[in-house]
């Protein structure tokens, strides 16, 4: 059959703009919207206080209830930056032809920004980076599946990501120094005031002091490879929106999909160990 010129490059344009096949940008962006780590994470950091404050007394106590006024102003603001990014990958899964997230209940929240927290690492440079990511959001939730499209909002989108996701890399190391320090408040406290009852006479306060160690070694032992794990997700999430900048211009190549495919895994892989650290 003999396909005329006006035809040939009418079949050409719905190629290139309809049938695309991007499965592994919607895999992977997929599997980044999923990560919730951080969010779990965030919410441990916030109740930091409420864990040690039973193992606190004077100027230590005084100052753990004005870092827990901090910590709960912030945390709207935390929270906030890690359901930008999960909206951010839910665009562009969908935008990849991924048609499993529902955003309508969530873009309405793209007009909320967030406040600067010097002490936890968001400046401006950050909460600009948010705003930006928004705006992103707002442009290209609505559009058609096409690569260019996808393009667009990959290259539109990658600098305030990076500086988002390097933000929230930063906090997950202070959530992890929070964590830190709060284990060594209260098995300090076991290591002070066990030897006062470990005689006969106090042996069931000893007995229920042990178990109650027992309970927060294993407790702070569970935590510790959450961190560990959150940092390498979001390092692998980084990785994989600059492998879809460098391939922007033929992300359906066999060296791109194989790439992607393989962070899209490892991003799982690691949401996977999570789970079964808190099962």
């Amino acid at each position: 059959m003999n396909i005329k010129g006006p035809v040939w490059a009418l079949l050409l344009t719905l190629t290139l703009t309809g049938c695309v096949n991007l499965k592994e940008v919607g895999e992977y962006a997929g599997e980044s919207a999923k990560f919730s780590a951080y969010t779990e994470l965030t919410t441990r950091f916030r109740d930091t206080y409420y864990r040690e404050q039973p193992y606190l007394t004077g100027e230590a106590q005084q100052l753990a209830q004005e870092n827990d006024l901090k910590r709960k102003a912030a945390y709207e603001d935390l929270l906030t930056i890690h359901k930008r990014v999960t909206l951010y990958m839910q665009t562009l899964a969908r935008l990849s032809g991924e048609d499993r997230f529902d955003l309508s209940e969530n873009l309405d929240s793209l007009a909320d920004g967030i406040k600067e927290h010097p002490d936890l690492g968001i400046d401006k440079k950050q909460v600009d980076a948010i705003a930006d990511i928004g705006k992103a959001i707002t442009k290209w939730a609505t559009s058609a599946r096409q690569q260019r499209a996808v393009r667009e909002m990959i290259q539109e989108g990658d600098a305030p990501l990076q500086t988002t996701l390097q933000g929230m890399k930063t906090l997950v190391r202070y959530y992890r120094a929070t964590h830190d320090n709060e284990q060594k408040t209260v098995l300090g406290f076991f290591e002070v005031e066990l030897p006062y009852v470990e005689d006969p006479q106090h042996r069931l306060l000893a007995t229920l002091a042990r178990a109650h160690l027992q309970s927060k070694e294993a407790e702070y032992r569970a935590a510790q490879p959450r961190y560990e794990a959150a940092a390498r997700g979001g390092e692998r999430i980084a990785e994989g929106h600059r492998k879809l900048v460098e391939n922007i211009d033929d992300l359906t190549s066999q060296a791109a999909r194989d790439s992607i495919k393989r962070l899209a895994r490892d991003i799982k892989a690691i949401r996977k160990s999570i789970q079964a650290i808190e099962g």
